[in-house]
């Protein structure tokens, strides 16, 4: 079980790394971050795969809290970002 719980740390570590690089992206370009249609087809594509003992209802149980959490964890560090920089030089880009 520890080696389960370790890898299942790195990947989440990996997929935060990820979200974190799509929200840079999509700040930048000017895209919502969230989608929600895209969280729905992610959800179904995860519960479609799941070969068991997980049944459809209990992926989407698991899953949702971790999409949210991504979500909420960044909308909130990009809160604080924005913030700070206005809390600086008035003449600097808000973008990174």
């Amino acid at each position: 079980m520890d080696a389960i719980d370790t890898q299942l740390l790195a990947l989440l570590n990996a997929r935060a790394a990820v979200v974190r690089d799509i929200y840079t992206l999509k700040e930048r370009q000017g895209v919502p971050r969230f989608n929600q249609a895209r969280t729905d087809a992610i959800l179904q594509r995860l519960a479609a795969e799941s070969r068991g003992p997980l049944t459809a209802p209990e992926v989407h149980a698991l899953f949702r809290p971790i999409l949210e959490f991504f979500v909420n964890v960044y909308q909130s560090a990009a809160r604080s970002d924005r913030a700070a920089e206005g809390a600086g030089d008035a003449g600097t880009s808000p973008l990174r």
